[in-house]
């Protein structure tokens, strides 16, 4: 074929090459069929976030997105994408308490082990040095000692079958460290023992009736209070208490009550120590400077109520115990079976200055 008759037969069929060449919608090639090609259209281009965030819904961006992220906001974000689901079942609500009372009472067994460093330390200190002691630090190595003396039960307890504390704590409370206690744990243990007091209390004022010269006004009355110790001193002194009273004693003052007579002899005599000495840093750094938390305390230490009264009621209380406990004149202190014995008279005594 010549060139001249090439040219003719592309002039008959006129039509560009593009087009020429442009694969039919349904004719396939290499197995693949081809998409129709869609015509493109203007309004496809959103020109602003206004516009953007009406089609597509999308937060327009703010300054504060383009701050840089610190670890604190990442965290943040995270914390509020994880959603914890609280289990429904019974048996899964029994196994996340019991969890989360395993770790309750591994950060108090932490804590306790923590303070039993810091009372050996206070103790060093003062033995090397001559330290003297503040309140709170005497406090810290008794509440310490303590502890450390219930640790051994209750770590047993802990290690075989740690699903039975909780009826440990409801049943014998006395066994377990105060640092594995709540906060509502202790206070049941304080209004069962309010309760206990009150029924002693009853009981006593019920009996002395028809005693004269033995009355809630007359242990309320300092003077009349030295006077009655004078004539009842010997009859009140520990070594001359039976057992029956002594355990009524340790009882009333919140300690274990069971034991012989000299096992409970010698537990009210500690304690009463213990007591003076507390009483002399009251004394030296003043009743009015005590919170609410540790004025309650004291004043429940030493066999007097603190549920439902008021602060001021209690601290002149406490000061009416130091006047007996810390006297000017040594000779007129009170022993400690008498003052044990007067708590029972003065358990819901108005120390408020009469008008």
């Amino acid at each position: 074929m010549s060139l001249s008759l090439l040219r003719n037969s592309l002039k008959v069929n006129a039509r560009p090459l593009a087009l020429a060449f442009r694969p039919l919608p349904c004719v396939r090639y290499m197995g693949v069929i081809q998409p129709n090609i869609r015509t493109f259209s203007s309004t496809w281009i959103k020109y602003n976030n206004e516009q953007l965030a009406s089609t597509n819904k999308v937060t327009p961006i703010t300054k504060e997105d383009l701050k840089p992220l610190t670890t604190e906001t990442i965290t943040e974000k995270v914390a509020e994408q994880v959603v914890t689901k609280a289990p429904t079942s019974r048996i899964g609500k029994f196994i996340q308490q019991s969890k989360d009372l395993v770790r309750f009472y591994k950060d108090g067994l932490k804590l306790l082990w923590t303070n039993n460093k810091e009372a050996k330390a206070l103790k060093l200190k003062v033995q090397n040095e001559g330290y003297e002691l503040t309140r709170s630090e005497f406090q810290l190595i008794h509440q310490s000692k303590k502890d450390m003396i219930k640790l051994i039960p209750f770590g047993c307890v802990f290690m075989i079958l740690p699903e039975s504390i909780p009826l440990l704590v409801m049943y014998v409370p006395g066994m377990v460290p105060g640092t594995c206690l709540k906060e509502s744990q202790i206070q049941k243990t304080r209004e069962k023992l309010d309760k206990a007091r009150q029924l002693m209390s009853a009981n006593v004022l019920k009996s002395a009736e028809h005693i004269e010269g033995i009355s809630p006004e007359d242990f309320l009355s300092l003077s009349k209070f030295q006077r009655i110790a004078k004539h009842y001193a010997y009859d009140f002194d520990l070594s001359r208490i039976d057992r029956t009273h002594l355990s009524s004693y340790c009882r009333f003052m919140g300690i274990n009550r069971f034991g012989t007579q000299s096992i409970l002899k010698k537990r009210l005599e500690d304690y009463m120590t213990y007591l003076d000495q507390d009483d002399k840093l009251i004394l030296k750094e003043d009743v009015d400077q005590l919170s609410l938390k540790d004025l309650s305390q004291a004043v429940e230490e030493r066999g007097m109520r603190s549920i439902d009264l008021d602060q001021e009621n209690m601290r002149r209380g406490l000061k009416y115990w130091l006047s007996l406990t810390q006297p000017a004149n040594p000779e007129h202190k009170i022993p400690a079976g008498l003052l044990v014995f007067s708590r029972m008279f003065l358990l819901n005594a108005n120390y408020k200055p009469r008008a």
